[in-house]
């Protein structure tokens, strides 16, 4: 661990002491700037020993107007705990999956930039994640560890995150510590089959190139029936945290 990091993390765990029976409501914007831009919401709780990250609403951004995305297709949860992960996640084709997987270990180091988020001052930190590069904002001034989604390893609650490349954005909106002593709630239905990280990367690319071709060839045959084929998007997968195929 970097001697930075270190001396912040010794320095959080007085802080941290203060959050027993106590849990941390945090509401994040997520922002993809895709070929069509997409706004969801992140509801995160963290009691600092299990955390629930739910995306609760997402508005998709057409030619035509903003719309709200089917709860079916769209609300992900990550549950995580001291030592791993159960995701539900979807394929290209939004075919639902119970992922399971160890607690990701993040390599952090911290730049000396800081920045003020909801009049709480952070320190910047980066990472690489499964194809992506992050910058990290987070407080150690709040007596939790929690981060959305998968992300972990920072003494404090992380407030912001961006990709270096501009395409994915997550803001805190909103922070609020309340008075619980539970644990907090398993959100999945007991005995719901998982698989692991690696199934699901060949599921997804499997479905990936079944939606591929299927469209592909669909946008062939409007091409070769009418010559204003202009303004057709070409095909993609979609933006996402982790990177599986090309153009996520």
């Amino acid at each position: 661990m970097p001697f930075k990091l270190y001396f912040v993390l010794i320095s959080f765990i007085s802080i941290q002491l203060s959050a027993q029976n106590k849990v941390l409501h945090v509401e994040y914007d997520y922002f993809f700037k895709d070929y069509y831009p997409e706004i969801r919401l992140i509801e995160l709780v963290s009691n600092n020993k299990e955390s629930l990250s739910t995306i609760t609403k997402t508005i998709m951004y057409r030619a035509y107007g903003a719309i709200e995305a089917s709860p079916k297709t769209t609300y992900e949860s990550i549950f995580k705990t001291r030592d791993s992960i159960i995701s539900k996640d979807i394929e290209v084709l939004a075919k639902q999956y119970f992922i399971k997987e160890p607690f990701p270990q993040f390599n952090w180091q911290l730049t000396g930039q800081t920045k003020t988020i909801l009049n709480q001052l952070c320190q910047e930190a980066t990472t690489s994640f499964r194809g992506r590069n992050y910058i990290a904002y987070f407080t150690s001034k709040i007596p939790f560890r929690a981060a959305p989604l998968k992300f972990n390893g920072l003494p404090g609650v992380v407030l912001a995150l961006y990709t270096d490349d501009n395409k994915i954005a997550i803001e805190a909106k909103s922070i609020a510590i309340k008075n619980f002593s539970g644990p907090i709630a398993y959100p999945f239905t007991e005995g719901n089959e998982t698989i692991t990280w690696e199934t699901f990367v060949e599921k997804y690319k499997q479905s990936w190139e079944k939606h591929k071709n299927k469209v592909g060839s669909q946008i062939q045959s409007i091409g070769s029936s009418n010559s204003m084929t202009m303004g057709i998007p070409k095909v993609s997968p979609g933006l996402r945290m982790e990177v599986i195929v090309e153009g996520n």
